[in-house]
């Protein structure tokens, strides 16, 4: 007898929980109204030792990993304690697809040994536990990417991006949740759930890469590696209060199988809690040469003196608090205006950017990424019997593109690119600020009946200029409570921006974080760190 969608889903889901060893499984969950901050939970419980709270909440990356090459901790026990904490992690808030901690075990021992019988690390990231999204091949796991029938079938080979890791010395020990198809800035499949905020559980950690995001601000990774093809590394990282850079396609190792439309194209990048951990990954990548492994990756060494602003510099920086399309929550725009406010204060030249074509710029990204009219979803969803997903960024035959359509399109995106291209480098600016979503944070569920939009972060997916997500702030009642006459005022543009102005609410997302993004022109990746790094100081600076 044929099993339906939901046996299948179900049977993977038991097998995920048999994954977690007994003594770390939870006994009673609590609810996520008795306990809604699963980081706060994690931290008191019990569950973990002192040490082991302290290892895992380590800050910068690069000195975890010069305790393991000195030999004070071994990659054995960094792997297991990780593990622990993202089994926890993973039981309060369905951040995790794929469980392997055993091949991870052996994976640091091999690693253990070699350090001890040659003195050497294999790479610059020796013995680090290293989470990917579930969309990111490693050999021998499952790569549903949220669709029923996806399971059991193992990758044959590692993903570029996982190929590099392991030159570097990384340690795979779990694949993280996404939404069905990726397309939806929320993680909910019908195989694992819905990924929950580790900050409040009644809230969405985003998406895609939306169980990074949860997994990373729990602290059972010390860094992920997610995809963002409109905002998926960007817009889980601002929810989850973590630092997420979306590079330039040719920076990073990424590919994807199958047939899809290229215009619009994916790009792989680091979510972590520190803009060091950030730069130290970087820097790390591109010393194993990624584009000996992956065709799209440029010969492109990392710039690392570009990443700091020489003392006594000013920056021209553009910023944009709403584009005209769907204006942003009042704690949103609230953020934009401290980091500007930090900028010019500190004396840069910061300007309003005029965002009037992105709305043009959002009409194109949706015809590219709508082009198919959703037959790669419709034949997924015939492969198990499971219905789509509302909500989703998908097409419809409304939507498929003919042959000459799509060129029309291609050359309509290229003379979009050449003319923002040339007006960044005639007016000389340096990075724009601006939100990352128009949003703070919904409850699970509320995609399904929402209109999405994701036109602040899609246009540089577009254009193919790299992006890094900054904490700001948090909503609080003393900055927030208060709604700001001009959003009482408003009157919605469209059916996102009526959307976005009902769900807000203050006492729904109090406490949560709010941050901006940082973008620089084509392959500057290296200054967007710069400035994100500026930006915190300022931050500090004034928070002192």
């Amino acid at each position: 007898m044929v099993k339906t969608y939901l046996e299948r889903a179900a049977e993977k889901k038991a097998r995920q929980i048999l994954a977690i060893p007994p003594e770390w499984r939870l006994k009673d969950i609590s609810s996520s109204y008795t306990a809604p901050d699963a980081l706060n939970f994690i931290r008191t419980s019990g569950l973990m030792s002192p040490e082991e709270l302290a290892l895992t909440e380590v800050i910068n990356i690069g000195s975890l990993l010069q305790e393991i090459a000195l030999g004070k901790v071994t990659a054995l026990y960094v792997t297991k304690v990780f593990c622990k904490r993202a089994a926890i992690a993973h039981q309060l808030t369905s951040c995790c697809t794929e469980i392997f901690f055993e091949e991870a075990y052996k994976e640091a021992e091999k690693l253990d040994h070699i350090l001890s019988t040659t003195g050497r690390t294999v790479g610059v990231l020796h013995g680090l536990p290293v989470s990917v999204k579930d969309s990111i091949q490693v050999k021998g796991q499952d790569t549903t990417i949220g669709w029923v029938g996806l399971i059991d079938r193992p990758a044959g080979a590692d993903a570029n991006s996982v190929t590099v890791l392991r030159k570097l010395g990384a340690v795979l020990y779990v694949k993280t949740n996404v939404p069905q198809s990726l397309m939806m800035s929320d993680s909910y499949n019908h195989v694992f759930g819905q990924c929950l905020n580790t900050l409040n559980r009644n809230l969405i950690s985003g998406g895609s890469s939306g169980g990074e995001s949860s997994l990373i601000s729990a602290h059972g990774s010390p860094l992920g590696i997610g995809t963002d093809i409109g905002g998926s590394i960007r817009i889980p990282a601002a929810l989850c209060g973590l630092y997420g850079l979306s590079p330039s396609m040719a920076r990073h190792p990424h590919e994807r199988g199958g047939a899809k439309q290229n215009m619009v194209l994916p790009v792989a990048g680091p979510i972590t809690t520190s803009l060091a951990s950030i730069e130290f990954y970087m820097e790390a990548l591109h010393s194993a040469k990624p584009w000996e492994i992956d065709p799209r990756n440029a010969p492109l060494p990392w710039r690392a003196e570009r990443c700091s602003i020489p003392a006594r510099h000013k920056l021209r920086i553009g910023y944009v608090i709403d584009d005209g399309v769907v204006k942003p929550q009042p704690p949103i725009a609230r953020a934009v205006k401290q980091v500007v406010e930090a900028l010019r204060t500190d004396g840069h030249e910061v300007m309003e950017w005029d965002s009037t074509s992105h709305a043009y710029a959002y009409e194109l990204f949706r015809k590219a990424i709508l082009s198919d009219g959703g037959a790669a979803c419709k034949k997924m969803c015939d492969m198990s019997g499971e219905p789509l997903i509302e909500g989703l960024f998908v097409g419809t035959s409304d939507h498929l593109l003919t042959t000459t359509e799509t060129h029309e399109l291609h050359a309509q995106k290229f003379d979009y690119e050449a003319t923002y291209l040339a007006r960044w480098y005639n007016e000389g600016f340096d990075a724009l600020i601006m939100p990352v979503t128009p949003w703070v944070g919904y409850k699970p569920w509320t995609w399904v009946k929402s209109n999405q939009y994701v036109g602040y972060t899609s246009i540089f997916n577009l254009l193919d200029w790299p992006a890094l997500t900054v904490p700001v702030t948090k909503v609080s009642k003393s900055s927030d409570e208060e709604i700001p006459q001009d959003w009482l005022d408003h009157q919605g543009r469209n059916l996102s921006d009526e959307f976005n102005k009902q769900q807000y609410d203050f006492k729904l997302v109090e406490g949560m974080p709010v941050g901006v993004q940082v973008i620089c022109g084509k392959y500057e990746d290296e200054k967007c760190i710069a400035v994100g790094k500026l930006i915190r100081s300022l931050l500090d600076d004034i928070q002192e």
